[in-house]
């Protein structure tokens, strides 16, 4: 991805006349993150992210985002997949036998926050164009509403992610205004997953699982 931004120059998309300054660069960054709405960063989720970017200085950024995370209909199987421990435990705790597959019916609401730093590399550019480096720190909760019609029964399922990135990425302006920005990281992840039944009494918490993996993504907006 990030090869393809770095085709993606905009000085192979226009030139300044000769004798004319280059317009400034823009200091305003509005965002969306489209493969949010596929897969959100949470299993079970779509994610629906906008992002503003402020330009601080000729090499640096301040970004903030916020997310709505929505149930996945489409891809309701990874997200099963990804809960499935969750889920067997939560069919043992009430009472069921494990079984090795049933109809689950999952429901997901929650929310996603962020605020990213960022460095531009770049010398023949200033921000906000050009290579990146920097710190993303995000949190996120999701509440799944799992039912099971087999066994009459339904529980909540929690989970909190705090995540903190090391990013690295490639960001141009086409043209004027269009932006495209491709980014990809290290990311350690602290999660929390706990289980209630219907009557919102706690059940287990499950274990913390693994705190590393990598992060990647795509962002498209319009400068101003």
């Amino acid at each position: 991805m990030l090869a393809a931004g770095l085709l993606l120059s905009p000085s192979l998309l226009a030139q300044v006349p000769a004798g004319e300054a280059p317009p400034a660069p823009p200091r305003n960054l509005l965002k969306i993150a489209p493969l949010g709405w596929v897969h959100g960063q949470l299993p079970f989720s779509t994610e629906s992210r906008i992002s503003y970017e402020q330009v601080l200085g000729g090499r640096s950024s301040l970004g903030v985002s916020g997310s709505y995370l929505g149930t996945n209909y489409p891809f309701s199987f990874i997200g099963s997949f990804a809960l499935s421990t969750a889920i067997s435990s939560a069919i043992t705790l009430s009472g069921h036998p494990a079984a090795v597959w049933t109809d689950a019916k999952v429901r997901t609401r929650g929310y996603r926050y962020q605020l990213q730093y960022r460095y531009y590399l770049t010398r023949k550019r200033q921000a906000p164009e050009g290579l990146y480096l920097g710190p993303n720190v995000s949190y996120a909760q999701a509440d799944y509403r799992v039912s099971f019609p087999d066994f009459n029964t339904s529980f909540l399922i929690t989970q909190k992610n705090t995540n903190y990135n090391l990013l690295i990425g490639y960001q141009t302006v086409l043209g004027r205004h269009l932006v495209i920005d491709v980014f990809t990281g290290l990311d350690r992840r602290d999660k929390d997953t706990r289980i209630y039944d219907r009557n919102g009494s706690h059940l287990t918490t499950m274990p913390k699982g693994t705190k590393a993996k990598i992060s990647s993504g795509l962002n498209l907006g319009w400068a101003f």
